[in-house]
């Protein structure tokens, strides 16, 4: 799993038939660097940035937005969170790699917080 950040949403009137009525978000996965900074931490000037992916497309089940702070799960895991019925051997009926699994209100990196410590800014989704 990893931390992102929900930066667009995607919309495709032409998709493989069992993605009609999934939502599609684009997310940007924060790098350590990212996250120092956020919080007012100083990056190493050793580390290079390291970014795997500029932006994924992942399957929004909890109704996340842009600007919001997500955990993002991959394979197995996020087909599961789309078909959670899904046994581990099971061939699943959704082409999804990424799914989002959490809606996070807030997180704490090397002891500098990030969100509302109360969840004043919760997610009443459900």
């Amino acid at each position: 799993m990893f931390l992102a950040r929900v930066v667009g949403t995607v919309w495709s009137s032409v998709k493989w038939q069992g993605l009609h009525g999934l939502r599609l978000l684009l997310v940007r996965p924060y790098h350590l660097d990212d996250l120092l900074e956020i919080t007012g931490g100083k990056k190493n000037p050793d580390t290079e940035p390291l970014r795997i992916h500029d932006g994924v497309v992942v399957a929004d089940v909890l109704g996340a937005g842009p600007g919001e702070d997500v955990v993002i799960a991959y394979g197995h895991a996020a087909r599961v969170a789309v078909e959670p019925d899904l046994e581990p051997m099971e061939k699943p009926h959704f082409p999804i790699d990424a799914a989002v699994v959490a809606i996070v209100d807030r997180f704490v990196v090397y002891g500098f917080a990030v969100g509302e410590p109360d969840g004043k800014e919760g997610h009443n989704r459900g």
